[in-house]
């Protein structure tokens, strides 16, 4: 099984940590490695070889999907609060003017 040294080194973290936190279970971890070293792994349980960089494509893919999502959000969001505001505006002002109408004379001819 080919790793990057990415891989390798998360590996050997986990290992380190295993053999920190629970010994015991580290030896065990490491008897089964010296038994099983020369051995590859069965068909079904190795992964396919990916491109390099297909992880990554993927990963860009998914944040500007998330941002795209993000921004039509934030966008309709700010319209729907623009339209309320401007037709409670419109609902306030409108009885106002209604009410000071029969107020105001008439210039345009006798009542």
């Amino acid at each position: 099984m080919r790793l990057t040294y990415r891989q390798q080194r998360q590996l050997r973290l986990i290992d380190e940590a295993v053999h920190r936190s629970d010994p015991h279970l580290g030896a065990m971890f490491g008897t089964f490695d010296r038994l099983y070293i020369d051995q590859d792994l069965p068909g079904v349980e190795q992964l396919p070889d990916q491109p390099a960089g297909q992880g990554r494509l993927r990963l860009a893919a998914s944040r500007i999907m998330g941002a795209l999502t993000t921004a039509a959000v934030a966008i309709s969001v700010l319209l729907g609060k623009a339209i309320s505001a401007a037709t409670a505006r419109r609902r306030v002002l409108a009885p106002a003017a209604a009410s000071y109408e029969h107020i105001r004379p008439r210039t345009d001819g006798p009542p």
